[in-house]
C-alpha cells in the first residue's frame, strides 16, 4: 500500500520562496489507520520532492499493489486545489496505473471534481472525510484483488457511481488518532527549516472542521462538523513529539483551536 499526496512546494513559487513546509497530516492520519488494521504502509512525501518522477521512481522501489492519493486536507493550499498540483494528481494517477496498481483518491478538489480524477483514471474516489470509506473500499481489494463496484459503501464515487453522501467518521475523542510521522524524513524539514530561518516547526492538530456558517470559507471535507481530540491524548502528543524530533516551534493547524474554555483549561 502507497500513499501519497500531491503537493510539491516547489511547484508553487511563492510558497517555494517562503520555505516553510509541513508534513502532510492528514495523509499520515491515514497511514495510521490502515497500519492499525494490518496494512503494509509506504508514503510518498511531495512537499521537498523535486517533481512528479520522484513519485514513479517509489512506484519502482516499492511496487505497491494499491495507491491512495490522500491529500493532506490541514495543509490551507491543497484546500485552495491550485491547478498545478492538480496536474500533478493526475500525472501520479496515470503513473500508477501504468504500474498496474489499484488506484484511489481523496481531498478536497477530488470531492469537488471526482469526475476529473475518475477520467483520469483513479477507480474509485473517497468524497468527504475519506478514512471510513478507505478502509471499507480497500478491505474489499484485498478481499478480492481487483477493481470492484462500491455503490453500498457511503463516501465512495465511481464511474458507475458518480455521486453519493459524504461519510463522517464518528463522534468520540481521539478518532483520528495521531499521524505516523515516522514514514516521512523529518530531517529534510528540519534542514529547511534551520537553512532558511534558524529554526525547526513541526505541525500538529487538535479538532477537524469548525461550527460556523461564514459564506467565504469552503468546507468540502469536513462541513460544518467539529470533531476534538481530548485535550489529554493532545497533550500527550506534543509531549511525545518534543522528546522525538525537538521541533522549536509547533503550529496548530485547526481551523478553529481552543473553541471550548473547558477543553483549554484541561490542555493547559
Amino acid at each position: 500500500m502507497l500513499l501519497a499526496h500531491s503537493y510539491f512546494l516547489r511547484l508553487d513559487p511563492k510558497q517555494h520562496a517562503k520555505m516553510r513546509p509541513y508534513p502532510p497530516l492528514n495523509t499520515l492520519h491515514a497511514a495510521t489507520v490502515l497500519r492499525d488494521r494490518g496494512w503494509d504502509v509506504a508514503v510518498f512525501d511531495a512537499m521537498l520532492a523535486a517533481g512528479e518522477h520522484e513519485f514513479a521512481e517509489m512506484l519502482q522501489m516499492q511496487r505497491p499493489s494499491i495507491v491512495v492519493l490522500y491529500e493532506d486536507n490541514f495543509n490551507f493550499l491543497s484546500k485552495m486545489c491550485l491547478a498545478r498540483m492538480r496536474e500533478a494528481a493526475i500525472t501520479m494517477v496515470r503513473m500508477a496505473r501504468q504500474a498496474g496498481c489499484l488506484v484511489a483518491a481523496c481531498g478536497a478538489d477530488v470531492t469537488d471534481h471526482a469526475d476529473v480524477y475518475l477520467d483520469a483514471g483513479v477507480h474509485v474516489c473517497f468524497v468527504g472525510e475519506g478514512e471510513h470509506t478507505m478502509v471499507e473500499v480497500l478491505q474489499r481489494w484485498r478481499d478480492t484483488g481487483a477493481p470492484a463496484t462500491f455503490d453500498d459503501v457511503a463516501g465512495a464515487v465511481t464511474p458507475t457511481r458518480p455521486s453519493t453522501d459524504h461519510r463522517a467518521i464518528e463522534r468520540h475523542p481521539d478518532v483520528f488518532g495521531r499521524p505516523a510521522r515516522d514514514l516521512v524524513d523529518i530531517e529534510a524539514y528540519r534542514r529547511a527549516w534551520v537553512d532558511h530561518h534558524g529554526r525547526f516547526s513541526l505541525n500538529m492538530v487538535s479538532t477537524r472542521g469548525c461550527p460556523y456558517k461564514c459564506n467565504w470559507c469552503a468546507k468540502p471535507i469536513w462541513g460544518q462538523r467539529y470533531s476534538m481530540r481530548s485535550a489529554a491524548e493532545v497533550a500527550a502528543e506534543l509531549i511525545d513529539l518534543h522528546h522525538t524530533y525537538a521541533p522549536d516551534h509547533v503550529w496548530f493547524v485547526d481551523d478553529i483551536f481552543g473553541l471550548r474554555s473547558d477543553w483549554l483549561r484541561a490542555f493547559a
